[in-house]
């Protein structure tokens, strides 16, 4: 996420200086370490020259799908029908089109479980692109980070310092595990600095399902005084997952039952917000396109 709150948790928005300081604290100095993350603790990190966007004091979080094939705030593939123990897949990381002064984010990631309303947790590894609304004292602009989760906890953010992200860089992540340990992985192909991979080992709040494994474009969810709703997505124009594997096997050669998702404005889905092609011939590739905010 960015500037972001913890799955359900709560992280709020703070001044650049006091984020990275945090993060810097927290994460990004030894990778494959497991890091606990405190339910107040801020771990936003924007790279030099740029801010934590401004969101009010409101919580911002990934995590579940507010609906199946038409959804709110998800876009992408879902696969179901057996149970999953791994999940991967890479993309280019994509440039956002920037508004103005408004705040507008989005998220790609890989994960396993939050498909179904009764999945308890969310396993997730991904890149955001954001752009951050601007003050008197800093202008707003694009956001790029990595980060993973482990809905309900709490987010980290990777320093960027560290784990920069940029557009055009080819990002792999993956999640694998069972029961309550996991492991989540992402690299980045880019060179020079832009050429780190990170590993965490986790240990989720409650016994996971499996149920799910997703690869998605996702409009983060704000949450204030108990209602949430997704922020508007950032226009990152189109992103496209490649190698996408469930169980080692690409999705529609796994087995399981591959569900293409659309984002819509309402559960009607009469006004689309991104949209999913069909799987490409490989069985692990598709795009996702943004069409609104």
């Amino acid at each position: 996420m960015r500037v972001q709150v913890g799955l359900g948790t709560g992280l709020r928005a703070l001044g650049a200086a006091a984020a990275v300081a945090m993060a810097v604290a927290m994460v990004g100095v030894t990778p494959g370490l497991a890091v606990a993350v405190p339910a107040s603790a801020v771990v936003q990190a924007p790279s030099s020259g740029q801010r934590a966007p401004d969101l009010g004091g409101t919580v911002v979080s990934h995590g579940k799908a507010r609906s199946a094939s038409n959804s709110l705030d998800w876009a992408g593939f879902a696969a179901t029908g057996s149970t999953v123990t791994s999940v991967a897949g890479s993309w280019t990381q994509p440039s956002v089109v920037c508004p103005g002064n408004k705040l507008t984010q989005s998220a790609f990631w890989v994960g396993i479980d939050g498909f179904a309303s009764n999945d308890p947790t969310v396993q997730q590894i991904g890149t955001d692109a954001d752009c951050a609304k601007g003050t008197k004292k800093a202008p707003g602009g694009p956001l790029y980070y990595a980060w993973f989760e482990m809905y309900p906890a709490g987010l980290v953010v990777l320093d960027p310092a560290n784990y920069p992200v940029h557009p055009g860089d080819v990002l792999s992540a993956s999640v694998s595990g069972t029961g309550t340990n996991y492991t989540l992985s992402i690299s980045d192909a880019g060179s020079g600095a832009s050429h780190w991979s990170y590993l965490a080992t986790q240990v989720a709040s409650a016994p996971t399902l499996g149920a799910s494994a997703e690869w998605i474009a996702e409009a983060p969810t704000s949450c204030s005084n108990g209602r949430c709703k997704p922020l508007p997505l950032a226009d990152f124009g189109s992103v496209s997952f490649r190698g996408a594997t469930v169980n080692g096997l690409p999705v529609a050669m796994s087995g399981l039952s591959a569900s293409k998702i659309t984002m819509t404005k309402n559960k009607k889905g009469t006004t689309v917000k991104a949209s999913t092609s069909a799987l490409d011939s490989s069985g692990g590739g598709f795009t996702i396109n943004w069409l609104s905010s």
